[in-house]
């Protein structure tokens, strides 16, 4: 037999490199002195690591920006891409009211409870706060912070309807008032001029009558000046005053409702459209009894 092949023949039957205790492998894994490397790459390959996410990352972070400065760009400040029928919220306004119920789904007003009272009206405070520059609403009578709003007695409350953008009314004539108005409402456009009517109108009706005074201070309508909203500087949602005087103890349930061609009107618990449901409940604690 050739003398190479008896070597090949003990090279191949040479057992495996003694790898040393568990933590001496565990060190070798982080430095290996033998190959000069550490966590298995030697200090040449881990700058080409480096140089290469570098580059990658830099690479990403300029084409991000990139993307970004042409979205600024394209994008308006003021007007949204979708608006109307192709935004998500379509044009339907929302009717909605102030202040915000302070007991869950009601306002509650107790007579003799001046902090309850004053939580209210601070509340309101903040709501009209960007409209203290509104001419309109300077001009206005009653249900101001000057009487506290109409609070604890002949509480006022305040129906606005929620901003959509590029949205204009579609007026009713005097000529063409829908069958379910209410009768006051119906008597109060027919005895105004043509140009008078143009506004979307507001109402307010009680569920159930339990002898509840309802009262419109600044007016029963909304002007169609305020329309239609075009996120101007110092534009406000237009609102309607509406002043109550509810009897003590008793829930009383309203139903605003406002009026123009293309607001749609449906009634339901949950998913109601054109309307808003309000609880009030004056009470005075002083006449409970322990």
């Amino acid at each position: 037999m050739p003398e190479n092949d008896t070597t090949e023949e003990k090279e191949w039957v040479r057992g495996p490199e003694h790898l040393g205790s568990v933590w001496s492998r565990i060190a070798r894994a982080i430095y290996n002195p033998k190959e000069r490397s550490f966590l298995g790459r030697t200090a040449k390959r881990w700058g080409i690591v480096l140089v290469f996410y570098l580059v990658f990352y830099a690479a990403l972070a300029l084409l991000f920006g990139i993307c970004m400065a042409g979205l600024v760009y394209h994008i308006d400040a003021t007007t949204p891409t979708y608006t109307l029928d192709r935004s998500l919220i379509g044009s339907n306004p929302g009717v909605t009211y102030r202040p915000r119920p302070n007991d869950g789904i009601k306002i509650s007003i107790d007579i003799n409870n001046f902090t309850e009272t004053n939580a209210i009206l601070k509340d309101l405070d903040e709501f009209f706060q960007p409209y203290l520059m509104d001419s309109s609403y300077k001009s206005e009578n009653g249900c101001k912070s000057d009487d506290n709003y109409g609070y604890p007695d002949t509480p006022c409350l305040f129906i606005k309807i929620n901003k959509i953008y590029g949205w204009t009314p579609v007026y009713y004539e005097s000529t063409d008032l829908p069958a379910d108005m209410p009768e006051d409402l119906v008597e109060h456009i027919k005895g105004l001029d043509a140009n008078e009517t143009k506004r979307v109108w507001i109402s307010c009706l009680e569920e159930k009558d339990n002898g509840t005074t309802i009262e419109y201070p600044w007016g029963q309508g909304i002007q169609g000046s305020s329309f239609p909203f075009l996120n101007k500087e110092g534009q406000t949602s237009p609102v309607v005053a509406v002043r109550i005087t509810p009897p003590v103890g008793k829930l009383i349930a309203l139903r605003c409702r406002a009026w123009a061609k293309n607001i749609q009107y449906r009634f339901s618990i949950k998913d109601f459209s054109g309307y808003t449901p309000i609880q009030v409940e004056v009470e005075n604690s002083a006449n409970v009894t322990v």
